[in-house]
């Protein structure tokens, strides 16, 4: 049998097949020859080396490359499912009306109405066999006008028909009906409307008023011809946001408010989950709504970076710093604080290790009073002793944001280092890292607004008289904050944490830790003084005679010194060497030296000045000051001294007695090792058994040797040493009585010749004699004794 080959007719619709249609299938071209059944469908291979198929319906339509073509070999545009969910819209007038257009739409193009029976005959001048498409819009026409329709041509009929045949009902739906679901207005100006509501979320608020300018100004810009048509009055514009949801109080909103809602993502969302312990860890900055004192004795803001264990909802870092914008202009601004990246590694860096339990803590808060596998902890890893109740996870990946704080050279550095790996949230996708960001939510919720110097998460709700009232200093909220989340957080059940076995139990943190290190074992990483000394920032710097300079501070030492004009030997580098520092505690920086494999020590020059702990945050506020008061930023000794004079006043206080707490100095780090102590081992001495020294039964003057040795000039020494003997000194030209020394010159006084320690070694204690009647010689006891020695 020979397949006629015929072009695809108007009345038949994308995906029907039919006798004699073209068709692609698994890259080659057929010809339907016959249909079987409805089911079965023989194939025509066009190719020379094809084949021809028999197959099923369902196994051609549902291929990939499956297509109806033309004569041409051109693919007709798929089939097209109708959206009818905008007729729920329409008024039960409207849906009669739009419904019996496409009645007699089917009909022009079937020949018959639908739901007519098997076997009816078309009306005449339907027929599809022997009429052509003008034909039946013509017909149709004219019984439409004769049921007294309006708006029923033969042109608005073929227009209507064409317009069912692309797009279904609701195609239709626009050509029948005089207004559209959200009323008289154009689509076109909808479109201009809904783009100038996303244009204007992250600008300032506004009124209605103006987003209606607005949009005639962009009706004007895009259809200039056709303004006078699509614009619309101010009752229209506001039915037509209420018709798309858009409140107009939400135009009013505050800007970071409508910046959040329009960067939700389109839900179902997908949650985050993690099986292991730190598998995934997600850290983030907010800011903290809480006053303290800062390092100055002046209230300042703060900024909590938090790093929370998707897998056990443990939070194994928590770090609070001061925030405060900095003096001067964009670029060369000094003084400035905030959360950086030092403070994440830093971070970091006391999460792989306990947190040591403080004093006045709760006896809860103690990892041995907790669900905490304590004995087996403390078994591996001996610094659990005396830990509070927050486990120690290392992680394996972290989940940052696009800050500068997690992106820079370090913070990536230090992670590769540890062997954590990066893995940076998608820009405005806050569900990537929607744990950390729920936390925030909670802290503020359970912890913030319970303590003194609160302020709300805006202007708007903070109290009044806060700066006034008792304000914690940033150490006392840093404790404060360990031991919620050791007391707290990690020992109340969480939602998040449920029993697998029974949904309707939550666990808490701790326990689900217990549960999941149970199966994974715990391996403790102790980073020893030289691999902490290089998680600090660093500098590559060249050594001088003066040493070397970390921003406008001079270090230097003797050690130091061995490596001035010395080649690092690193090509690209010269003589400069990685100088490493910690800016909560500047008093010390570290040369690197990686041929040796050590470091080298270098001191504040001066550190004298200032004799107490203080940071770059302070020196950078001082330093800030003192440019303003129009001195150099290069007179370190100045700024010193400022430094110093700014931690004593903000010890003292503004006007009260009262202490000022310790400087902030973010958490303790070993850096440094420890010395020995050269008077260890030494008993206290009591006073009721020490041994009185004997004391001298001879002149002073008779111990000095027969010669004397001139001094240059009049010293004070002498007559002190004098007088402190018990002698006088003899006046000019005279001897001393019982002495052979020779007279002196005026303004010369004597002077060892030789150790004093020899003289007093050498000196022997005569028994005690009794006391000499007037006709003993002067002096006899001395000679008695010079004779035994």
């Amino acid at each position: 049998m020979t397949a006629q080959l015929v072009d695809a007719p108007a009345s038949l619709t994308p995906g029907q097949l039919r006798p004699g249609s073209r068709l692609r299938w698994h890259g080659a071209e057929y010809i339907v020859a016959a249909l079987q059944g409805g089911t079965t469908v023989h194939l025509t291979c066009q190719e020379e080396q094809g084949q021809d198929a028999c197959v099923l319906v369902s196994a051609v339509v549902q291929a990939d490359d499956f297509a109806l073509l033309t004569n041409a070999g051109e693919a007709l545009p798929g089939e097209v499912v109708p959206d009818v969910s905008a007729l729920e819209l329409l008024e039960p007038v409207e849906q009669q009306q739009v419904r019996d257009w496409e009645r007699h739409l089917i009909e022009i193009r079937d020949g018959l109405p639908p739901g007519s029976e098997p076997g009816t005959t078309p009306r005449p001048g339907y027929d599809t066999d022997t009429s052509t498409l003008k034909q039946r819009y013509a017909a149709k026409s004219a019984e439409l006008k004769a049921l007294g329709w309006k708006n029923s041509s033969a042109g608005t009929v073929e227009r209507r028909y064409r317009a069912y045949k692309a797009g279904g009902i609701a195609e239709l739906m626009r050509e029948v009906l005089p207004r559209s679901p959200w009323g008289h207005t154009d689509e076109r100006v909808v479109r201009l409307l809904l783009a100038e509501v996303d244009a204007g979320v992250d600008e300032s608020d506004g009124h209605g008023s103006r987003l209606l300018e607005r949009l005639r100004a962009a009706i004007l810009l895009h259809y200039p011809d056709e303004y006078v048509q699509l614009d619309i009055s101010p009752a229209t514009f506001y039915r037509l946001l209420e018709r798309l949801g858009i409140s107009v109080d939400a135009l009013r909103r505050p800007t970071q408010r409508r910046i959040d809602e329009a960067k939700l993502p389109v839900p179902p969302y997908t949650p985050t989950t993690a099986s292991m312990l730190g598998e995934q860890v997600q850290i983030d900055s907010t800011g903290l709504d809480i006053i303290a004192i800062g390092d100055d004795g002046r209230p300042v803001q703060l900024e909590l970076t938090a790093a929370i264990d998707v897998a056990s909802r443990t939070i194994i870092g928590a770090l609070i710093v001061p925030k405060s914008p900095g003096r001067g202009p964009r670029g060369r601004r000094l003084g400035g604080r905030a959360t950086k990246a030092f403070d994440a590694v830093l971070m970091l860096a006391q999460a792989l290790a306990p947190m040591p339990g403080r004093p006045g803590w709760s006896p809860l808060a103690l990892a041995e009073n907790s669900d905490i596998p304590y004995s087996d902890l403390v078994a591996c890893d001996p610094r659990m002793v005396g830990a509070a109740a927050r486990p120690v996870i290392r992680p394996k990946m972290v989940v940052v944001d696009h800050g500068k704080i997690f992106n820079g050279e370090h913070f990536t550095d230090v992670c590769t280092a540890l062997g954590i790996s990066v893995r940076s949230a998608r820009e405005r996708t806050p569900t990537d890292k929607a744990i950390v960001e729920s936390l925030f939510s909670a802290i503020k919720k359970l912890f913030c607004q319970y303590v003194a110097g609160y302020t709300g998460s805006d202007l708007a709700r903070r109290g009044k008289y806060i700066h006034d009232g008792p304000l914690w200093s940033i150490n006392e909220l840093q404790d404060l904050l360990d031991e919620w989340i050791a007391l707290h957080w990690q020992q109340r059940p969480h939602d998040g944490l449920r029993n697998p076995f029974l949904p309707g139990m939550k666990i808490s943190p701790n326990r689900m830790y217990a549960a999941l290190v149970a199966a994974e074992g715990h391996v403790p990483l102790a980073l020893s003084v030289h691999e902490n000394r290089k998680l600090l920032p660093f500098k590559r710097l060249k050594v001088t005679r003066k040493g070397v300079r970390i921003g406008n501070r001079t270090y230097n030492s003797a050690e130091l010194q061995q490596y001035y004009k010395k080649h690092s030997g690193i090509r690209g580098q010269g003589m400069k060497w990685q100088v490493r520092y910690n800016p909560y505690a500047p008093r010390f920086v570290w040369l690197y030296d990686h041929v040796k494999d050590d470091w080298v020590e270098a001191e504040f020059i001066h550190q004298r000045l200032i004799g107490d702990e203080w940071t770059q945050y302070l020196w950078e506020q001082v330093t800030a000051a003192h440019v303003e008061l129009g001195g150099s930023r290069e007179d370190e000794r100045a700024i010193t001294r400022a430094v110093a004079a700014l931690r004593e006043r903000a010890r003292r206080g503004p006007s009260s007695p009262a202490k000022v707490p310790a400087l902030f100095t973010g958490p303790k780090l070993s850096l440094r090792t420890p010395k020995a102590d050269r008077y260890a081992g030494i008993r206290t001495p009591v006073p009721g058994k020490i041994q009185r020294a004997p004391s001298l039964n001879v002149p002073a003057g008779d111990l000095f040797p027969r010669q004397s040795r001139p001094s240059p000039t009049p010293s004070p020494d002498s007559d002190t040493l004098s007088e402190m003997s018990g002698t006088t000194t003899a006046p000019p030209n005279e001897t001393t009585p019982g002495s052979s020394h020779a007279a002196r010159k005026p303004g010369i006084p004597r002077s060892l010749a030789g150790p004093a320690a020899d003289l007093f070694a050498r000196l022997t204690v005569a028994p005690t004699v009794p006391p000499q009647t007037d006709s003993a010689p002067p002096h006899s006891s001395t000679r008695r004794s010079e004779e035994s020695s």
